[in-house]
């Protein structure tokens, strides 16, 4: 279900550039206005403006302030919602969720001056958003982070390939993780994923996980991933309602 009247035009007369990119769910890359528009601070909660005072720096106060609107604006088209009155929920690892709407899933990235939004009213979805630039301990990160086989299949250490070679898993993986909702506790080494941009599946602790990797050749990876068979379910109930759950084997992922 669409509602219209409100998305992406909003967006744009917000003086956010605002794209929708190919996914079997709504995904949207927004790109940060240099100024904040009121229209968009009136959507956010009391939370969300007193969480984006405690940035350091003005420039990621209003990355945040746009990702939190642009995730309300473009929840009301889908949802019917309106932006304002959504009030958000999140479980034990961080993953939101909109209040009442059961069959509602979201997912939020930013990175540099861009936000990826993700919306579907069937799966469970992740996104993620990476800047493609050089990480001169890429190769040590490969190792705490990445599979033998995953290893195998990147590009010589030290080449001028690697970075990029190493974030287009990275961005894959970190959208597989949020899909699933449990943080740390499942570490990126668990679980072998595709190394080239493509659509792939992946097995990922007994559920399945669909996911692709777009180059959007002006210095941005992005990724989505959805699950097509989930057997956290039950586990995923308890984290809503705030019970603990046993960690795994837990890896540092890299913001």
């Amino acid at each position: 279900m669409t509602h219209q009247g409100v998305g992406p035009d909003w967006l744009e007369a917000m003086g956010c550039r605002t794209i929708k990119l190919p996914a079997p769910f709504d995904l949207w890359r927004i790109d940060v206005s240099p100024q904040d528009d009121q229209r968009l601070m009136a959507c956010l909660s009391g939370e969300e403006h007193a969480r984006a005072a405690k940035f350091r720096t003005e420039a990621l106060a209003r990355r945040y302030r746009t990702a939190h609107a642009a995730l309300r604006i473009l929840g009301e088209r889908r949802c019917g919602i309106p932006a304002a009155q959504q009030v958000y929920h999140t479980n034990a690892f961080g993953k939101p969720c909109l209040a009442n709407v059961s069959q509602a899933h979201c997912s939020l990235s930013y990175s540099g001056e861009s936000v990826l939004v993700g919306w579907s009213l069937d799966h469970e979805i992740g996104i993620d958003l990476e800047r493609v630039r050089v990480l001169d301990d890429a190769a040590e990160l490969a190792d705490l982070h990445y599979t033998a086989r995953e290893r195998a299949a990147l590009p010589c250490p030290g080449s001028r390939h690697y970075s990029r070679a190493f974030l287009t898993l990275w961005v894959r993986k970190e959208a597989c993780v949020k899909a699933l909702g449990q943080g740390l506790n499942i570490a990126p080494s668990s679980f072998d994923c595709d190394v080239d941009p493509r659509l792939a599946l992946a097995e990922i602790d007994g559920s399945s996980v669909e996911s692709d990797v777009y180059d959007l050749k002006d210095g941005i990876l992005v990724a989505w991933a959805r699950i097509i068979q989930n057997n956290w379910s039950d586990r995923n109930r308890r984290l809503a309602a705030g019970q603990s759950v046993t960690a795994g084997v837990a890896a540092a992922l890299r913001e």
